[in-house]
């Protein structure tokens, strides 16, 4: 092969490593685009899933029946121990300085240290003894304080109610659930108002993969949109209804769930009920919220909605 023909074959030689190269790019970008498509599709399934199952976390079980039971703890004050000194001790006590330590006349210093070693487990030992009285005083208290709130729960009294709702009220997050839960509690019966978000909370588009892998993304159909503020209303107020069951030894709650809606009175947004519905403790409990749809899962309680797929949630007097 002349001259000539090497530079042609090193020339058709970069050509096809050229096309090669372009091929590939064209596959890593169309799978690219088809990785940023599914996630776009996950992340919009996530989010309207999130809205709807509001209710699946519920706050732990308070069994109320049990702390009033519960053993009182010993009266017995705790004894102080010598862990430390113990230690420091036998140390000190076995020290014998060596024939080196002599000579250098580091006998007394290193004695010296053991002692200091001493003392200061002397102070570590009181510490941990004023720790341990501190905490039996507390566990005392605390038994005292559990015992005496059950009891008063268990009789029904309503400030007994309002005290644990307001440590709840400082405790729980209502990021999903909405702006704020108001209680009002009388003659031992609770009525919880959550104020929940808007429909702005529902996106108002949805999401799919298509079968080259471009991600489509078209206008959610308003049915579509009101059904799922429906649910995600009606999970809200299943979440706060379960979370009351689960601390306060109810056999009812009543839940009155507010959205803004324009007062057309006004010209305003104004926070209006439009679902209401009285939960029963046996009932709920019966309940799989893993499964159940939230807003189908209402025909199980007495409750007020009035609900229109082509126009959503009108105002409702509520129950109570």
């Amino acid at each position: 092969m002349g001259w000539k023909g090497a530079i042609r074959t090193v020339a058709a030689t970069a050509r096809r490593m050229e096309k090669d190269a372009n091929r590939r790019q064209k596959i890593i970008a169309k799978e690219l685009m088809a990785q940023d498509a599914a996630l776009g599709v996950l992340d919009w399934e996530l989010s309207v899933q999130k809205l709807t199952t509001v209710h699946h976390q519920l706050a732990n079980f308070i069994d109320w029946t049990a702390l009033l039971n519960k053993p009182q703890p010993s009266n017995q004050i705790p004894i102080s121990k010598t862990t430390h000194q113990d230690r420091a001790r036998f140390e000190l006590d076995r020290f014998k300085p060596t024939l080196f330590d002599k000579l250098k006349g580091r006998a007394e210093s290193k004695k010296q240290v053991l002692v200091d070693e001493y003392d200061k487990a002397l102070g570590r030992d009181r510490s941990n003894h004023l720790l341990t009285l501190e905490e039996h005083k507390n566990t005392v208290l605390e038994w005292e304080t559990d015992r005496a709130l059950a009891d008063r729960l268990l009789a029904g009294e309503d400030s007994a109610i309002k005290e644990v709702i307001t440590e709840y009220q400082s405790l729980s997050k209502t990021d999903l659930i909405g702006s704020y839960i108001s209680f009002s509690i009388e003659n031992n019966l609770v009525h919880a108002t959550p104020q929940v978000h808007s429909t702005d909370i529902v996106p108002n588009f949805r999401r799919k993969q298509l079968a080259s892998g471009k991600l489509s993304q078209t206008d959610m159909p308003q049915s579509q949109f009101n059904a799922l503020y429906q649910d995600y209303v009606a999970s809200v107020a299943l979440k706060v209804a379960g979370d009351l069951f689960k601390f306060l030894p109810l056999e009812e709650i009543f839940v009155t769930c507010e959205s803004k809606m324009l007062n057309t009175a006004t010209g305003r947004q104004e926070f209006t009920p439009i679902l209401s519905v009285q939960f029963v403790r046996d009932t709920y409990q019966t309940l799989n919220l893993s499964t159940i749809d939230p807003s189908d899962s209402l025909a199980n309680f007495n409750h007020v909605m009035n609900f229109k797929k082509t126009k959503g949630f009108s105002p409702i007097v509520p129950l109570g």
